[in-house]
C-alpha cells in the first residue's frame, strides 16, 4: 500500500460519520490505479449533492491527486476551465492542499515540487489579474481550511497592504458591529475563532494583524474570549497581535480575573519569547489591578477515553466522550512526533446515543484502545513540550479540549524523558533476564497480525527516496532501508515506547513486548535482531515497488521497462519474508490456513483446477489496498508449486510436527475448508479411516487435545494420500 493511501489522515468528521460512501462503487481500485487519477475523480464528482457528499468525495480523492504531479496540474487546469470556482471544486482544491501539507510535514518525496506547481499557477493568475475578489476570498478560505496561510498575491487589496503607513492611519470600523455580521450569535469558542480566522484570511497581512489586536483591545466580551485562541494561532504574527491586544486591554483595566487566569495558563503554551514578553506586560498590569469577576472553567464529566497506537508518521489520535449538563461532545486530539498537539477539536453530539454511535463508527475505521484518565497528563505534557521545542504551539482548539478533559492547568514537560521512563515507568524490565527480554523481543514478529496500525510502519521520506533512486538491485535497496532505519532509531524507539504506554492498560503483557523492544533499541540492540524491523524493511520495499521504483531481484530496474507490452509479462518475483501475512492483513485468511488449504487440494482423491478451488477460498473476502489480489494469487500459486514438489519428493507434511500450536490450528482450518469441495473430496473415494482423520481435522481447529493427537498421525496419512494422488 502506498504511503499516500495508508497514511493520509485528511478525512474530516463528515467522512468518519458517513461510512460506506467511498470508495466509489462504480470504480474499483485497479481501475483507479490504471486510469488518469483526475479523470476518475471527476467521473465521480457529486455536482450539486449535499455538503457531506462533496466533502466525502474531496477527502477520498485528495491524497491520490496530491501524490501525482500530473493530477495536480490537471486540477489546476480544471480550475482554469471553471473560473467561477464552484464550491465543490474549491473543496477539492482545499483537500488536495491539506494532503500536500501532510506530505510535506512527513517529508515525502517531491513534496516541495507540488507546492511549487501551485505557487507558479497562482503567480501566473495574479500577474494576469485573473481573480476577482470573490474568487480570492474562496481561494484564501481553501488555504485556511487546509491549515495553510494564503499567499499574499491572492489576498484582497495586496497593493494597499504594501503601504504600512496607510494601514496604520486607516480608521478601523466598529469592531462589534462588524463581527456581529461575521460570527452568528449562537457560535462561541473555537468555532467562532475558525469563522473569524477564515474571514480575515483574505485580508492584507498588516490589516489582519491590526484587526486581531483591535478586536481584543476594544473589550467586547465575545471577541475578547475569541481572541484567546489567536494566542495559539499557527502564525507567529497572529500570536503577537493577540498578545498586543491583551496588553492594551489590560492597560485599560479590561481583563477580569477569569481572563487573567486564562492568560497565565496560555503563556505556558506559547513558544515565541517576543510574544511572551508582550503578554507579560498585560499579565503584570492585570495582577497589579487585582481584578475580579469573569467565568470559571466548566467541570465536564469524562465517560470514556480511547487512543490509537502511533502510525508510521508518529501520529496518534485520542478521543474522549464528555458531557456538561445536557451538552455532549467527543473531544478529539491528534498528537504527532515533531509537531506536539497537532490538532484538537470537539465534535458536538445531539444525545448520549449519538455520542456512542459516532465513537463506535470512528473505532470501526481506526482501532482504538481504552486508556484511563491518568494516562493523559503525561502524554499531553510531553506533546506540549515537544511542540514548543519545535517552536510550535498546541492547536488553538486545545483551549477547549483541555477544559473538557479537566487539564486547563497542564504545563509542558521536559522532552528529555527517556524511552524507558515512558514505556516502563514502574521499572518492570529491570527484573527480567536477558533471555526473557530476548523472548519478548522475538514476539514483535506478531505485531503485523495483532495491530492493524502496523501496516503504516514503513519509510517513504524524501531522504530515503533519494538514496533509493541510486540503487539497481533489491539487495542494494534492502541495505539502504536498513541504513536509513538506523538513522531513525530514536523515532522508532519513541513510537514503540508510546505504544507501550497505551497498551499498559489493555490487560495482558502486549505492552511489555513494546517496552522491551523500545528499551533494546535505546540501549543499542542491532535492528536486525528485532523481528519487527524485518517486516518494516519488507513493507518499505513493497511501497517503493508500488511507487514505481521497480526494484527486481535479478538486478534489472523496472523503470527501464515501464512501456513494455502487458502481454509480454515478467517473471514473478519470489515471495519475501512476511509478505503474504501483510497482504492478508484485514482478511480472515493467514499463510498457514492457505498452506493447509493447498495441501488438501493437492492430496485430494480427485484433481481439481484453480477455477474449482480458488472461489471457495476467496468467498466474500475483499482485499484492502491497491491491486493486491494478483500478488496474493501469484504467491498462492508459488506455494502450490512448493507443496506439490513435496508431494512428488515424498516429503509432504513433515514440517507439521514442529509447527507452533496456533499455526497448526490455522493449517487445520484451511485443510478442513478445502475438504468441503465435493469435486475434490467425494465421500465415496474415502475409506472409513480417511473419513475419521478428516473429522479429526475439522474438529481439531478449535481443540488442543485433538491437535496433539493429529500431529504425529498426519504426516503418514498425508504421505498415503499423496501416493494415491500421484498414482492417479
Amino acid at each position: 500500500m502506498s504511503s499516500q493511501w495508508s497514511r493520509a489522515s485528511g478525512y474530516g468528521f463528515v467522512a468518519i460519520c458517513n461510512p460506506g460512501l467511498y470508495p466509489p462503487s462504480g470504480i474499483d481500485k485497479i481501475t483507479v490505479m490504471r486510469q488518469n487519477v483526475l479523470q476518475a475523480c471527476i467521473a465521480e464528482r457529486p455536482g450539486q449533492g449535499g455538503d457531506h457528499l462533496v466533502f466525502r468525495w474531496a477527502d477520498f480523492w485528495a491524497p491520490r491527486i496530491a501524490s501525482n504531479l500530473h493530477a495536480v496540474s490537471g486540477m489546476l487546469a480544471l480550475m482554469d476551465d471553471e473560473p467561477g470556482l464552484p464550491d465543490d471544486l474549491l473543496a477539492l482544491f482545499s483537500a488536495v492542499l491539506a494532503a500536500m501539507r501532510m506530505n510535506r510535514e512527513n517529508r515525502e518525496k517531491d513534496a516541495a515540487a507540488f507546492f511549487a506547481l501551485v505557487d507558479g499557477w497562482l503567480d501566473l493568475k495574479v500577474a494576469s489579474q485573473s481573480f476577482n475578489n470573490r474568487q480570492k476570498i474562496g481561494l484564501c478560505r481553501a488555504f485556511i481550511d487546509a491549515g495553510l496561510e494564503p499567499p499574499d498575491g491572492i489576498r484582497l487589496n495586496s497593493d494597499v497592504a504594501a503601504n504600512d503607513a496607510y494601514t496604520a492611519t486607516t480608521q478601523m470600523p466598529d469592531i462589534a458591529e462588524l463581527m456581529r455580521d461575521v460570527i452568528p450569535d449562537n457560535v462561541t469558542g473555537y468555532p467562532a475563532y475558525m469563522i473569524l480566522r477564515e474571514a480575515i484570511g483574505a485580508m492584507p497581512r498588516p490589516v489582519a494583524v491590526l484587526l486581531v489586536t483591535q478586536l481584543i483591545a476594544r473589550g467586547v466580551p465575545k471577541l475578547v474570549s475569541t481572541g484567546r485562541y489567536f494566542l495559539l494561532d499557527p502564525v507567529g504574527e497572529m500570536r503577537t497581535a493577540a498578545a498586543q491586544g491583551f496588553a492594551e486591554l489590560a492597560q485599560a483595566g479590561g481583563v477580569d480575573a477569569g481572563g487573567l487566569s486564562d492568560l497565565i495558563q496560555l503563556r505556558k503554551w506559547i513558544p515565541d519569547p517576543n510574544t511572551k514578553t508582550i503578554l507579560d506586560r498585560g499579565i503584570k498590569e492585570s495582577l497589579r489591578r487585582e481584578p475580579s469577576g469573569g467565568s470559571a472553567p466548566r467541570s465536564w464529566t469524562l465517560h470514556r477515553l480511547v487512543s490509537s497506537l502511533p502510525d508510521g508518521t508518529g501520529s496518534q489520535s485520542i478521543l474522549a466522550s464528555v458531557s456538561y449538563g445536557g451538552q455532549k461532545c467527543i473531544a478529539a486530539l491528534l498528537l504527532k512526533t515533531g509537531h506536539g498537539i497537532k490538532d484538537a477539536y470537539a465534535i458536538p453530539c445531539s444525545s448520549a446515543s449519538d455520542q456512542r454511535r459516532i465513537l463506535a463508527e470512528i473505532e470501526v475505521s481506526m482501532p482504538m484502545h481504552t486508556v484511563p484518565v491518568d494516562y493523559l497528563p503525561a502524554a499531553l505534557a510531553a506533546a506540549l513540550g515537544e511542540g514548543l521545542a519545535g517552536n510550535l504551539p498546541p492547536a488553538p482548539g486545545f483551549l477547549d479540549v483541555a477544559e473538557m478533559l479537566g487539564l486547563r492547568g497542564i504545563a509542558p514537560s521536559n522532552i528529555s524523558a527517556s524511552v524507558t521512563d515512558i514505556a516502563d515507568p514502574d521499572a518492570q524490565l529491570t527484573g527480567l533476564s536477558a533471555v526473557k527480554r530476548g523472548q519478548l523481543i522475538g514476539r514483535s514478529n506478531s505485531w503485523l497480525r495483532d495491530h492493524e496500525i502496523s501496516s503504516s510502519w514503513f519509510v517513504s521520506d524524501a531522504e530515503f527516496s533519494s538514496a533509493l533512486e541510486e540503487v539497481r538491485t533489491e539487495r542494494q535497496a534492502t541495505q539502504v532501508v536498513w541504513a536509513h532505519l538506523e538513522t531513525k532509531r530514536g523515532f522508532w524507539s519513541s513510537l514503540f515506547a508510546r505504544s507501550a504506554a497505551i497498551l499498559r492498560h489493555d490487560g495482558g503483557d502486549a505492552w511489555l513486548v513494546f517496552a522491551t523492544v523500545a528499551h533494546g533499541m535505546d540501549t543499542g540492540r542491532a535492528l536486525k535482531k528485532i523481528p519487527i524491523f524485518e517486516m518494516i524493511v519488507a513493507m518499505t520495499l513493497d511501497v517503493a515497488e508500488q511507487d514505481r521504483y521497480g526494484l527486481r531481484p535479478d538486478g534489472e530496474h523496472s523503470l527501464d521497462e515501464r512501456e513494455a507490452d502487458d502481454d509480454i509479462g515478467s517473471e514473478i518475483a519470489p515471495e519475501t519474508k512476511g509478505e503474504l501475512e501483510r497482504l492478508l492483513h484485514k482478511t480472515p485468511l493467514s499463510p498457514d490456513l492457505i498452506d493447509g488449504y493447498l495441501t488438501a487440494v493437492i492430496v485430494a482423491p480427485r484433481f481439481v483446477t484453480p477455477a474449482d478451488w480458488l472461489p471457495p477460498l476467496f468467498a466474500g473476502i475483499e482485499f484492502p489496498g491497491e491491486n493486491k489480489v494478483q500478488r496474493v494469487l501469484d504467491i498462492i500459486m508459488m506455494r502450490y508449486g512448493v507443496i506439490q514438489d513435496g508431494l512428488f519428493d515424498g516429503d509432504i507434511g513433515s514440517c507439521l510436527r514442529t509447527r507452533a500450536a496456533h499455526r497448526f490450528s490455522e493449517w487445520l482450518v484451511g485443510f478442513a475448508l478445502a475438504s468441503t469441495i465435493s469435486a475434490a473430496w467425494p465421500k465415496r473415494g474415502l475409506s472409513k479411516d480417511d473419513q475419521k482423520i478428516l473429522k479429526l481435522i475439522k474438529d481439531g481447529g478449535s481443540d488442543d487435545h485433538i491437535q496433539s493427537t493429529l500431529k504425529p498421525l498426519l504426516p503418514g496419512w498425508l504421505a498415503t494420500m499423496a501416493a494415491r494422488a500421484v498414482d492417479g
